[in-house]
């Protein structure tokens, strides 16, 4: 058991192992609390970037690599943007370019990306 702290719609903005002293007000919740585990365990951020390496990892696991290799190797524009990037930022338009041609949700570009940071 842990003790929580609330904001005023409700969301939990702190935990503690004790009481906390006024003015603090908290309320003491089971360690198994679906609003506890997820506090305690909040989501990666989603970066901003990642290597050519990983994107093309993250890619390849969702079977969209080949397509994706495809249309930058189409146009000559796109494949020197590729061959000279360092690094792949979502807000570029080559990765534009290559969300498009797969029609990921920005969800899914999201895990797109923390799968491609994960992969390297």
């Amino acid at each position: 058991m842990g003790f929580v702290e609330r904001n005023s719609d409700g969301a939990i903005v702190g935990w503690f192992a004790c009481q906390q002293p006024a003015p603090i007000v908290t309320e003491q919740v089971a360690d198994d609390d679906p609003a506890v585990i997820e506090f305690l365990n909040p989501p990666a951020p989603v970066p901003a970037s990642c290597t050519k390496l990983g994107l093309k990892r993250a890619f390849d696991e969702l079977g969209t690599w080949a397509a994706v290799k495809a249309a930058i190797a189409a146009d000559a524009n796109v494949q020197e943007e590729w061959d000279l990037a360092t690094e792949i930022r979502r807000a570029d338009p080559l990765v534009q370019h290559m969300i498009a041609i797969v029609g990921l949700t920005d969800a899914q570009v999201d895990q797109l990306l923390i799968r491609a940071n994960a992969l390297v």
